[in-house]
């Protein structure tokens, strides 16, 4: 889907507006991926914006300084609470709020949009469970999921220190070009595009995994990208690339299993045939471990009626199992 003008007007602003560096006609082009015609007309119409638009003639580089009156007297009483508030004990997140509208009032326009990422009332608890990495940590929200969500509305490229899961404490340095932030059955993932050997790849990062993240100082320009698609025929945290699509059919015997499909919200959806003696339930979906896993999990509640290839390697699974009891 195309972006409005206005959009495309605001992509640019961002990436003029410090702390982003000023950028030629050329890089413009090159971030916004257009010809360098049009970037002259929309920096022709932020001109007339009175945005703050500047070049600097030495490097013809243009970058956005934003008009904002300093009322001293303001920002003077701002500054004697704040004093008194880093003495208190009341909690971070209110004495940043405190330092983004001090910084605000002293000309960073940055600071404007500064509020957590994730930010629901005292009273709607969000559990995931002992395994998730959601964190209540108002220090993790701000260090971690805003930087992050900058990198990704700024598209900047980043250099990360990653471990991978199969790999006990070896690291992997990757750039990445950052598309999008999931919380994702429990666990958070920055979705990236990597190029490796001149061909692109779209990885998921685990959030506890990746070790250390800087700005390169780098952009890229627009990657369309459908997060849906992604996760297609997936059960759980597993992706498509090295699975085998099958059609999952079986009979449902358990009465609450038999209600948590027909709220369930697999895509494509479940499809549910319903009678006096049978209730059935066809997936299209990959194989994969964790789908393997809830199923030996569910079992003897539903009956497994096909494929016959998911069926043995459940049988071989169980016979491994036993050993271990």
């Amino acid at each position: 889907m195309s972006k409005s003008t206005y959009e495309k007007l605001n992509q640019i602003k961002m990436r003029l507006t410090a702390p982003n560096k000023p950028a030629t006609i050329v890089e413009l082009a090159e971030y916004m991926d257009c010809d360098c015609r049009t970037i002259y007309r929309y920096l022709e119409i932020l001109g007339n914006e009175k945005c703050g638009l500047k070049k600097d003639k030495a490097s013809k580089k243009f970058y956005i300084q934003p008009i904002v009156s300093s009322p001293s007297k303001i920002i003077s009483g701002l500054n004697e609470v704040q004093k008194v508030l880093e003495k208190s004990a009341i909690p971070n997140k209110y004495k940043k709020n405190l330092q983004s509208a001090i910084r605000f009032l002293n000309g960073d326009a940055s600071a404007e949009d500064s509020a957590p990422a994730i930010s629901v009332d005292n009273n709607f608890i969000i559990d995931l469970g002992p395994f998730s990495e959601y964190s209540e940590n108002p220090e993790f929200r701000d260090a971690t999921i805003n930087e992050l969500l900058d990198a990704i509305k700024q598209r900047m490229v980043l250099r990360l220190t990653y471990v991978p899961a199969r790999e006990k404490n070896v690291t992997e340095q990757c750039e990445v070009f950052p598309l999008k932030l999931v919380l994702r059955v429990d666990t958070y993932y920055l979705i990236a595009q990597e190029v490796k050997d001149d061909k692109k790849e779209t990885r998921l990062f685990s959030l506890r995994r990746i070790k250390s993240f800087r700005k390169t100082g780098k952009y890229f320009p627009e990657i369309q990208f459908n997060y849906k698609s992604l996760f297609l025929n997936c059960f759980g945290k597993f992706l498509c690339f090295d699975f085998k699509k099958i059609k999952l059919e079986m009979e449902v015997k358990s009465s609450w299993l038999q209600t948590r499909f027909r709220e369930s919200n697999f895509k494509p959806q479940a499809k549910i045939q319903e009678s006096k003696n049978a209730f059935k339930v066809t997936l299209d979906i990959y194989d994969t471990p964790d789908l393997e896993s809830w199923l030996l999990g569910i079992l003897p509640s539903v009956k497994i009626l096909g494929p016959e290839s998911l069926k043995e390697n459940l049988r071989e699974k169980l016979k491994e199992s036993s050993k271990a009891l």
